[in-house]
């Protein structure tokens, strides 16, 4: 893929779900991690109970599932990716490659890029801004 910042290093954000286990009903435990690497994104999702002893995990790659992805935005708070000097097709090709964008929604992200921002979580954004040679994302969080 891309050889811009960051794209031979492993970025990973994790969030604990607290969710009935499938099987007894039971207190389940899950960990949700989205993972940047080598300039792609995947996604990991573990699961056990403590009363049934079932485990499980669940793997992917690309964008995370939505309410996976919610999890980490509620616990881990939105990114901004923010550059007004931001142009061209590798911007674009970066957006398609990460998270999935068709060409007319890459368009639109690096519109907001350049105005206001686009936002998403750190992973997605860190991605996007390594392969694309852009300014870091920053926390809504941050003043």
């Amino acid at each position: 893929m891309g050889t811009g910042r960051g794209a031979g290093r492993v970025i990973r954000q994790a969030a604990r779900l607290a969710r009935p286990c499938g099987t007894c009903g039971g207190a389940g435990n899950s960990w949700f991690a989205q993972i940047g690497e080598n300039g792609a994104l995947r996604w990991e999702l573990d699961e056990w109970c403590d009363d049934c002893q079932v485990q499980g995990c669940d793997r992917g790659r690309g964008p995370s599932p939505v309410e996976l992805r919610a999890e980490i935005l509620a616990q881990h708070g939105a990114y901004r990716l923010r550059d007004e000097a931001a142009r061209g097709a590798g911007v674009l090709k970066a957006f398609r490659d990460v998270l999935g964008l068709s060409l007319p929604e890459a368009a639109e992200a690096l519109r907001a890029v350049r105005g206001a921002g686009y936002e998403g979580t750190y992973v997605e954004l860190a991605l996007v801004a390594g392969l694309a040679d852009l300014e870091a994302p920053v926390s809504r969080r941050d003043p």
